[in-house]
């Protein structure tokens, strides 16, 4: 990468030469002016070996663990040799110097400990292929190796392949952190909402959309979180209702339950517990997120006591395939209900359609 700033390693031949600040380096047969500006030394008990940012005059391409030498302003004389480690470097606040030190001691190692180090340094960014390959001279098969080898070792996420997309392992369970503590916060400040929108959490964070689908995915299966439509809120969050809803609540459970919702609109049910489209609307989606009902794609509605029986029901019938009759006798329902059930069975895998049949699976 072409770079007018980066941090080295530098070796002085003797340690009074580190007091010159103003220099030449030699690289590829081309002499720089610069400046350095000294970290501390690198090496314990050798006072000439310090970790430096270098700042040229003239704009060099570089990469990591590339060679140089330094020379006196005027005389031209080697006093010193380098080899850099971070080819594109920044001035910095005396607050993070510890932190960019430790940094520069983890790319004095080899390849690996270097492509670990450079994902570590961009955090929940992740860094991508091309990023890499401008910073170290690793080749496309060696870097496949590297990743690979730190992703079985639990330092890594590779996102992508095609190109390159990794993503620190520690940097991900800490963002998955960030996450549970946002949807804690945002349930105490709005605890009648079902959760946050993805976009709000999204706009939050403003990361990658792949790090944080992956992030989602993966706090979902460890039952942390749950989705619900295009919202996100903890696995055992419960919005808060007043005495009068969770009445309304429980009196539309029991008449699902009763099989009431099959003869009675929701128009009916908005009138008679006078609630508007919308509040009965959030009322239905309580009762799914509290796993009492279940919803089809086209709306149909059915407890889920009673869908758990209708499936033990199937899976015991020694049937392979079930006609629309015999679900009918096995129900109990006329085909009105029978043929939407089917279709929620097909939904959620337990059934899978097979011309005028379905298939059980």
């Amino acid at each position: 990468m072409k770079t007018s700033c980066f941090d080295a390693a530098v070796n002085f031949f003797q340690e009074g030469e580190t007091k010159s600040c103003d220099t030449l380096i030699l690289f590829k047969k081309s002499m720089i002016p610069c400046s350095f500006y000294f970290y501390e030394r690198f090496q314990k008990g050798k006072p000439s070996e310090f970790f430096v940012r270098v700042h040229t005059r003239d704009p060099l391409i570089l990469r990591w663990k590339d060679k140089f030498e330094v020379l006196k302003s005027g005389e031209k004389a080697s006093i010193g040799e380098g080899r850099v480690l971070n080819p594109n470097s920044e001035k910095i606040s005396q607050k993070k110097t510890k932190k960019r030190i430790a940094y520069l001691q983890k790319l004095q190692g080899n390849e690996k400990k270097m492509l670990l180090a450079l994902v570590q340094e961009k955090g929940m960014q992740g860094i991508r292929e091309r990023e890499i390959i401008s910073f170290s001279p690793l080749q496309r098969t060696e870097l496949l190796r590297l990743s690979q080898k730190l992703e079985e070792e639990g330092e890594v996420r590779i996102l992508s392949f095609s190109p390159f997309f990794l993503l620190s392992k520690k940097s991900f369970d800490f963002f998955c952190e960030k996450i549970l503590a946002f949807l804690s916060y945002y349930h105490k400040k709005h605890p009648r909402e079902p959760g946050a929108s993805l976009e709000r959490i999204r706009k939050r964070f403003n990361l990658e959309a792949k790090i944080l689908s992956l992030a989602l995915t993966r706090l979902v299966k460890e039952d942390k979180i749950k989705r619900l439509d295009k919202k996100v809120a903890l696995f055992d969050f419960s919005r808060g209702l007043f005495p009068e809803e969770e009445r309304i609540l429980q009196k539309l459970e029991e008449m699902c339950f009763k099989g009431e919702f099959r003869s009675v609109s929701l128009e009916d049910l908005r009138q008679r517990f006078h609630l508007s489209s919308q509040k009965l609307n959030r009322m239905f989606s309580l009762l799914i997120e509290r796993k009492k009902i279940v919803q089809g794609k086209d709306g149909f509605i059915i407890h889920s006591c009673w869908l758990d029986e209708i499936i033990s029901k199937i899976q015991k019938s020694g049937k392979r395939e079930l006609s629309v009759s015999d679900f009918k006798k096995m129900t109990g329902l006329s085909r009105k209900y029978a043929i939407p059930l089917l279709e929620l069975l097909d939904q959620i895998g337990v059934t899978r359609r097979k011309g005028p049949s379905h298939q059980i699976l």
